[in-house]
């Protein structure tokens, strides 16, 4: 019989365990104590997830499976094609657009190297891209590159590119989506063309096409505007459109500007005075529309520009020579009835003529015994007057009529002449301080009651003329006239002078007033038949023409000088050595 360790009493009864057993001891199954297992807990935790680790793995496989399914079906359906190539190139996966797009099957593109599918110029275009993107890392998104289909047409591609890598980062090929872009690009195209034609066209047009945006600055515009205003491109871009206008042209575009834009009805051609850079001034025709963006908000204004100076002018001559054939009309009439009653005028006024010297020497005739009837009865009354006042006054009297029947007889002639063209005797030697002398006594009752300040300056030795005296009177009294009706009132002045230039040749004639002037657009008019400023008084703008037609006929000129408001110069200039030899087209 074996005896129990030490410690333990073999009296005990089962269930009755000894101290040490229950600090640590257990029973074998042959009955004897051996030290109790304790259970570690802290390894417990890991025991147990790893029992239940394949379920765990089994769940996430799962969900990466789906994920990985449903991104596939989602790549599978898209219109956009989905692509996959490894290092060199060649196909390792792809989406149906991606065979719908190439024109080949799955079978023959699985494996694909994309040079196959591409052009040398475009593969080496994609060759630096990809490149670009291995060395970087870096995605390139929005990249064109063209495609030839299996049956030999080609598409343009737009795609992403992208680096692929294996779970531990290492690159292993490229990826990316794309899209047939193919008709975009046509369609952008073929509106490039389209702008392009339309600015060509814009360009070449003689009319001037321009924009501005609302506050009125150029924004674009085409090569006649430039030659319009004289401006560089450079300079006019930018610009404002009231740099090339009048300030009163600038307010009437600011009022039709105004009406478009409320209304957003385009305006009927209008026009109004450009400014050119060299100061110069053009009559511009434009039309005038509202810019709308795409959401319908006014943005500028367009319009098309015609420069119509010319066309102006020409009215302008056609309104003077409708003008001019009213009055030539009037003329016929006048021609006529100078024709007509040129004879009942002349023959009274021949009456005054040959009665005016025979009642001159009736008067010498009976003079002596007057004379002899006031020594013996001293003065007496004759028509109302006395004597003395009859007898030094009779002659001026007599001089008076003749002239004046000379003048009856001269207007006559001069209408005559007009009508008629004819030439009157140009070789009488004329001195032209008497011609001026003879005018001014014309008009002395004219002059009288239009200034309280008239000269005259005479040139001294003036040497004489060879011309009509007639004609000459006819000018300066026309100029001396004209110079009257310039002044505004009496308290202006006329100064009138003859002298001779011995370097020209030539005899000067200058009558100068201080009137009311003459504008610049209407100076160059003054001399032309049947222009006149003085219609409303009657005047049928033949003074200043006929005059200038006689000048000339002298082989002198006529020329004028005038600033408004402060008065005109009008000066003749008379070659002394001309004779009676003017060429017909001088005459005509």
């Amino acid at each position: 019989m074996r005896q129990p360790l030490a410690g333990m009493s073999p009296h005990m009864g089962v269930g009755q365990m000894p101290q040490a057993l229950s600090e640590g001891l257990h029973l074998s199954r042959q009955g004897l104590p051996v030290r109790k297992r304790i259970p570690d807990r802290a390894a417990e935790k890991p025991a147990k997830r790893l029992r239940e680790e394949p379920g765990q793995l089994r769940r996430v496989r799962e969900v990466l499976r789906e994920s990985e399914e449903k991104s596939r079906a989602i790549l599978q359906s898209i219109e956009e094609l989905y692509y996959e190539v490894d290092l060199a190139g060649n196909l390792v996966a792809f989406n149906p657009s991606m065979t719908e797009i190439l024109g080949y099957s799955k079978e023959e593109l699985m494996g694909m190297n994309n040079r196959q599918y591409m052009d040398e110029e475009t593969a080496k275009k994609v060759y630096q891209t990809f490149n670009q993107v291995y060395r970087t890392g870096l995605p390139t998104k929005a990249f064109d590159w063209g495609l030839i289909r299996k049956d030999g047409s080609r598409r343009i591609l737009e795609t992403s590119v992208s680096l692929l890598r294996d779970a531990k980062g290492r690159p292993i090929g490229f990826y990316g989506i794309g899209r047939d872009i193919t008709e975009r690009k046509k369609a952008e195209k073929a509106l490039r063309e389209s702008e392009e034609k339309y600015r060509t066209t814009l360009q070449s047009i003689e009319e001037g096409y321009y924009e501005v945006d609302l506050a009125g600055n150029l924004t674009f515009f085409n090569n006649a505007l430039v030659r319009f205003s004289g401006y560089s491109k450079e300079e006019l871009t930018g610009m404002n459109s009231r740099g090339l206008m009048t300030e009163e042209s600038a307010k009437r575009m600011f009022q039709i500007f105004g009406e478009v834009y409320q209304t957003g009805e385009p305006a009927n051609p209008f026009d109004w005075e450009m400014i050119r850079k060299d100061g110069a001034k053009r009559f511009i025709e434009t039309s005038l529309s509202l810019v709308q963006d795409s959401k319908g908000r006014s943005t500028g204004y367009r319009g098309i520009a015609r420069d119509v100076t010319d066309r102006k002018r020409m009215e302008e001559q056609a309104k003077i020579h409708q003008q001019q054939l009213m009055q030539a009309g009037k003329m016929v009439a006048l021609g006529t009835l100078v024709s007509s009653v040129a004879h009942e005028i002349n023959n009274p006024n021949n009456f005054i003529m040959l009665n005016t010297p025979l009642l001159s020497e009736a008067w010498e005739g009976v003079l002596p015994i007057l004379e002899e009837y006031y020594e013996k009865n001293g003065n007496f009354a004759v028509g109302g007057m006395k004597y003395t006042e009859m007898r030094d006054s009779i002659a001026v009297l007599f001089s008076g009529i003749r002239d004046g029947s000379r003048r009856i007889k001269q207007i006559v002639e001069d209408l005559k002449d007009f009508v008629r063209r004819d030439t009157t005797d140009m070789s009488q030697s004329v001195d032209m301080n008497a011609v001026l002398r003879s005018a001014t006594s014309l008009l002395s009752n004219t002059i009288m009651k239009s200034t309280n300040h008239f000269s005259v300056a005479y040139g001294e030795n003036l040497p004489r003329l060879k011309g009509n005296f007639q004609r000459f009177e006819q000018v300066m009294i026309n100029l001396i006239q004209n110079a009257c009706q310039a002044l505004p009132d009496n308290r202006k002045g006329i100064l009138v002078s003859t002298s001779y230039d011995e370097k020209k040749a030539s005899i000067m004639v200058e009558v100068e007033d201080e009137g009311t002037g003459i504008p610049s657009e209407m100076l160059t008019h003054i001399t032309d038949p049947f222009f006149t400023t003085k219609s409303d008084s009657g005047g049928l703008g033949l003074g200043l023409s006929i005059s200038s037609r006689i000048v000339r006929e002298h082989g002198g000129t006529l020329t004028f000088t005038s600033e408004p408001g402060k008065g005109t110069r009008a000066k003749i200039v008379l070659p002394i050595l001309q004779v009676n030899s003017t060429p017909m087209e001088m005459r005509e």
